[in-house]
C-alpha cells in the first residue's frame, strides 16, 4: 500500500508521462529513470525556488519543496530495487504520445545518469543553465497545455518539444566537451541559451549554421554530430530519440539538421511565451510571473492574414530590451504575406494593416472606462457600501477578511497574493509602515547587469494610503497572529482564492442594481479611473505591479519619483469618491470624525526605474578620451574607426538607438527636417517605424561621419568599421577587439564592454519623466506610441512639428549633460 506522499511524487511522473497508455508506475523501468532524471535537473536549480514550487503546483502534487526532494529521494531508493533491463531503451513506444519524457530521456542519454548523480554535476554552471531551460519549457508546457483556449494539435507539442530536445542534446554535449572556443560561443553570452542557439542558426553571417549533420556508420546507425572545421571541433551526439534518416547528397534538410531544428521554433515559442505575461499573477506583476490566468492576445477579424515576423536580437541586448522583442514577436505585426514576402504591400493592404492594429490596439490595450467591466464610480461607491453594511464579527470570520480585501484591492490595485502578503507580514515584496507602503519593483523589468559605469538604482517605490486603511490591514494581521505557517500557507492555494472570487461573486448577484467587473482584474479598474483623471501612469504601473503588452517596454526605461506623490494624490482623490472613510469606520465601529481624509506627504526628489543609465561623469570621460586620441591620430583607419565608436554611442544617447542591425541604417534621414526614420527590429520600414528627431549635435556628427565614410569610398547606409581594408557593420565584439589592438585605456574598452548601446533610452526617459516632458511625444521617441498605432498617416495623432521641436531640445540637454 503507497503512502500519500509515494503517490504525490508518482503523481509527477503519470504528469510527465501524460498519462501514456498501459504504464506502470511501480513496475516500469522507464518511470524510475524519468523521475531519476526529474530529481536531478530539479535539484541543480532548487536555488529557484519559486519556479520549482510554481511545476509542482500546475502538475498538482501538494508538498512543499523540501519535502518533496526528501519523499522523491526515498521513492527512487525503493524503486531502485525493481528489476532492470540490461539498457535502457530509447523512446520506448509506451512514451511516443509523451513528448515531456523526450526530454528527461535527452538529460539522462546526455549526463550518462545511469552513473552519476547530482554531486556529479553540481559544480557546472553551464549544465545548470541548460537544465533550467528545460525546467521552464516543462512549466510553460503544462500550462499551455492545461487551458481551454490553447491549441490541441498534438504536432504542436511534438514538435515544439523535439526543437528543445535538439537543444538540450548539443549544449550539454558541447559544455561536456569542455572547449574554451565554443563555451564562448554558446554560453559567455547576456542572452539566455536557447535565444543565443536560435540567433547562431540564423544568423547569415555565422558559420555556426553550417556544424550540425545527421550522419550514417554501418555498426552504429544514424547519429547526429557537431563539426566545425574553422575550430577544428568534432563531437559525436548521443541522442536519446531515434534518428530515422542518415546523411543523404539528395536531402539537403537531412544531411545539415539546422532546418530540422528550427521548424520547431515556432511552436517552442507559442509555448514559452504564453508565461510573459498574465493577466492575474502573484501580484509580484511583470513577466514569468507564475499563478496566474494566461493573457492571451486574442487575433481580430481584420488580422486574420497579417503575419508574425521574425526578431533577431543584438549581440550586445539587455533583459529589457529582450522582453520588449519578444512583445513584439507575440503582437500582429504589421505586414501581409504576398507570394515573396520581400515584396511591399500596396497601399490598399497598407491601409487594411493599419486600420487592423489600430482596431487592436484599441480594443485590447486603452482599458477605457467605457468598457462593460469597469463600473462607473458612483456604482462601485455603491456597491462598496452595501458589501460593508454590517461591521466586523466579533471575533473576526473570514467574510471579514474577503471584504478588506477587496476594499483594498479597489483602492490600490494589488491583487488578492499581495494583499495577503501584507496581511501575513510576509515582507517579501511589500510592507506597511504606519500608514505607508513599500513596495519592491518588479525586478523582471530591469536588467540584472550592474557596475561602476551605469548609475545606482533603488527598486523601491513608496505611497501613503488613507489612515482608516491602514487600521483595516493592522485589525486584520491581528486576526492572523495566531495562525500556524500551514494554515497561513493554505491561503495563498488556489483553492482559498476561489473561495475569496467566489465569495464576491456572490455579493455581486446578491446586489440589488446591476453592476458587472471582474474581482481579479481589480488593478484594471484602477488604472482606468487613473486614466479618467489624467494622473500620470508610471508610478501608479510600479505600484500595482500590473502592466498590460504595451505597458511593459516602457517601463523598463522608465524613471518615477520614490516618494509617489502623484499616485498617493490618486488614492486620496478615489477614496473620497468612493466614500471609504465611511466604510471603514463602519467595519471598524468607529466615528467617521477620527478619520482624515486627506494625505499628508512631503515630496523628496528621488528617483528609481531603470538601472542602465549610464554615469554622466563615466559618459564625459568616454567622449573627450575618444576626441583626445582621434586629435593625434594620423592612421586614416584608426582614425575612422575611433569616430565611428564616437558616433555609434552619440546615437545611442542623442536618438535612443540600440544594437540592432538596422538601429544604424542611415537610408532615411532628413538634415532639413531634422527626422531620422528607422525600423530597428524588421527587414522593412513598413514595420515598427521610428521617426525620430535629430538635435544640432547628433546632426553634426553624423554629417561628419558621412564625409569620412566617402572618403574612404565606405558606404553612408550605416555606422561601419574598417578592418585590414574591408569594411564591416559595426559590432561591439569587433570594436572591442580593435580597441585591444590600439592599446587604448583600459577604462575605454571596460566601458564599451560594460555600457549597453540601449543606454541612451534609459538616460533619455529618466531625464524626460523627471522635468515632466510630454509622454506622448516620449513614447513616440522611443517607438512605444499607440495612439492610432502610428505616428504619421491618417490614423496619427500626433503634432510632428512641435513633437520635433521638444525633442531636439530634450536631446540637445542630454548632450550636454553626458558630454557628447
Amino acid at each position: 500500500m503507497q503512502n500519500e506522499n509515494e503517490k504525490e511524487i508518482l503523481k509527477f511522473g503519470k504528469y510527465v508521462c501524460q498519462q501514456a497508455l498501459n504504464l506502470d508506475y511501480k513496475d516500469d523501468f522507464a518511470l524510475y529513470n524519468i523521475l531519476k532524471t526529474l530529481k536531478i535537473t530539479l535539484y541543480l536549480n532548487k536555488d529557484h525556488e519559486d519556479l520549482l514550487e510554481e511545476l509542482l503546483r500546475q502538475c498538482e502534487i501538494k508538498l512543499d519543496l523540501p519535502l518533496f526532494f526528501k519523499k522523491l529521494d526515498q521513492l527512487l531508493e525503493n524503486l531502485n530495487g525493481i528489476p532492470k533491463q540490461s539498457i535502457l531503451k530509447k523512446s520506448p513506444k509506451q512514451l511516443q504520445e509523451a513528448p515531456l519524457t523526450w526530454l528527461y530521456y535527452a538529460i539522462y542519454f546526455s549526463l550518462d545518469l545511469e552513473n552519476k548523480t547530482e554531486n556529479d554535476l553540481i559544480n557546472n554552471s553551464n549544465i545548470q543553465n541548460i537544465l533550467l531551460l528545460v525546467i521552464k519549457y516543462h512549466l510553460s508546457y503544462i500550462v499551455y497545455k492545461k487551458d481551454e483556449r490553447a491549441s490541441k494539435s498534438p504536432a504542436l507539442y511534438k514538435d515544439s518539444t523535439q526543437t528543445i530536445v535538439r537543444i538540450t542534446e548539443y549544449l550539454l554535449a558541447f559544455t561536456l566537451e569542455n572547449n574554451k572556443k565554443l563555451n564562448n560561443i554558446y554560453f559567455n553570452t547576456k542572452q539566455a541559451l536557447d535565444q543565443n542557439f536560435f540567433n547562431l542558426l540564423e544568423d547569415q553571417n555565422s558559420t555556426e549554421k553550417n556544424c550540425f549533420f545527421i550522419r550514417h556508420d554501418k555498426k552504429i546507425g544514424n547519429f547526429l554530430v557537431y563539426q566545425n572545421n574553422e575550430l577544428d571541433i568534432h563531437i559525436q551526439i548521443e541522442s536519446s530519440r531515434m534518428v530515422r534518416k542518415g546523411e543523404s547528397r539528395n536531402d539537403w534538410k537531412n544531411t545539415n539538421i539546422v532546418h530540422y531544428i528550427l521548424d520547431g521554433k515556432q511552436y517552442y515559442m507559442q509555448i514559452l511565451q504564453l508565461i510573459f505575461h498574465t493577466s492575474d499573477g502573484n501580484g509580484n506583476g511583470g513577466n514569468g510571473r507564475s499563478g496566474g490566468i494566461i493573457q492571451f492576445t486574442e487575433e481580430e477579424e481584420f488580422l486574420k492574414g497579417v503575419i508574425k515576423q521574425k526578431v533577431q536580437l543584438p549581440e550586445d541586448f539587455s533583459h529589457e530590451d529582450a522582453i520588449d522583442a519578444l512583445n513584439r514577436t507575440k503582437l500582429k505585426k504589421r505586414s501581409f504575406p504576398t507570394k515573396e514576402q520581400k515584396n511591399i504591400p500596396n497601399l490598399y493592404k497598407q491601409h487594411q494593416r493599419n486600420k487592423a492594429f489600430s482596431a487592436n490596439i484599441t480594443k485590447r490595450s486603452l482599458v477605457l472606462s467605457v468598457d462593460y467591466d469597469i463600473p462607473p464610480l458612483p456604482i462601485l461607491k455603491n456597491f462598496i457600501h452595501f458589501l460593508t453594511k454590517k461591521p466586523f464579527e466579533s471575533p473576526l470570520i473570514i467574510k471579514d477578511v474577503y471584504k478588506t480585501i477587496f476594499m483594498i484591492d479597489t483602492l490600490l490595485g494589488l491583487g488578492y497574493i499581495k494583499i495577503l502578503d501584507l496581511f501575513l507580514q510576509n515582507q517579501k515584496i511589500i510592507k506597511l509602515e504606519k500608514n505607508y507602503l513599500k513596495i519592491d519593483l518588479d525586478s523582471h523589468l530591469f536588467s540584472k547587469q550592474a557596475n561602476s559605469y551605469l548609475q545606482e538604482t533603488t527598486r523601491k517605490i513608496i505611497y501613503r494610503v488613507p489612515y482608516s486603511l491602514s487600521l483595516l490591514i493592522n485589525r486584520i494581521q491581528h486576526y492572523f497572529h495566531d495562525f500556524t505557517d500551514i494554515q497561513k500557507k493554505e491561503f495563498y492555494s488556489e483553492d482559498k482564492a476561489n473561495e475569496y472570487f467566489k465569495f464576491i461573486k456572490e455579493q455581486i448577484k446578491s446586489y440589488p442594481k446591476h453592476i458587472r467587473f471582474n474581482p481579479k482584474h481589480m488593478w484594471k479598474i484602477l488604472d482606468s479611473y487613473r486614466k479618467t483623471y489624467l494622473y500620470e501612469d508610471m508610478s501608479t504601473l510600479f505600484c500595482i505591479g500590473r502592466y498590460q503588452q504595451n505597458d511593459t517596454p516602457k517601463l523598463a526605461y522608465a524613471s518615477t519619483n520614490q516618494r509617489a506623490q502623484g499616485h498617493s494624490n490618486l488614492i486620496e482623490l478615489l477614496y473620497e469618491k468612493l466614500d471609504m472613510h465611511t466604510c471603514s469606520a463602519n467595519l471598524l465601529e468607529i466615528e467617521v470624525s477620527v478619520f482624515k481624509k486627506s494625505i499628508e506627504f512631503n515630496t523628496v526628489s528621488k528617483y528609481v526605474g531603470s538601472g542602465q543609465v549610464v554615469v554622466p561623469q563615466k559618459s564625459s570621460m568616454f567622449f573627450q578620451s575618444l576626441k583626445n586620441l582621434m586629435m593625434h591620430e594620423e592612421n586614416e583607419e584608426k582614425y575612422f574607426n575611433l569616430y565611428t565608436l564616437y558616433t555609434r554611442y552619440a546615437m545611442s544617447l542623442l536618438l535612443g538607438t540600440r544594437g540592432y542591425y538596422n538601429s544604424a541604417n542611415l537610408n532615411q534621414i532628413s538634415f532639413e527636417l531634422h527626422a531620422f526614420i528607422i525600423s530597428e527590429k524588421s527587414q522593412t520600414l513598413l514595420n515598427g517605424v521610428r521617426i525620430i528627431p535629430m538635435c544640432k549635435e547628433i546632426e553634426d556628427i553624423l554629417r561628419k561621419y558621412q564625409v569620412l565614410a566617402k572618403r574612404l569610398c565606405i558606404p553612408t547606409d550605416n555606422i561601419y568599421l574598417i578592418n585590414n581594408n574591408k569594411y564591416e557593420i559595426y559590432k561591439t565584439k569587433n570594436i572591442l577587439n580593435m580597441l585591444e589592438n590600439y592599446n587604448v585605456e583600459q577604462s575605454l574598452i571596460d566601458f564599451v564592454r560594460l555600457v549597453p548601446l540601449n543606454t541612451g533610452r534609459h538616460a533619455i526617459t529618466k531625464l524626460a519623466m523627471e522635468t515632466n516632458f510630454n509622454l506622448f511625444y516620449l513614447e513616440a521617441f522611443m517607438g512605444h506610441y499607440i495612439a492610432g498605432a502610428e505616428q504619421m498617416g491618417i490614423y496619427s495623432t500626433l503634432d510632428m512639428p512641435n513633437y520635433i521641436s521638444k525633442v531636439r531640445s530634450l536631446t540637445s540637454n542630454i548632450a550636454k549633460i553626458y558630454g557628447v
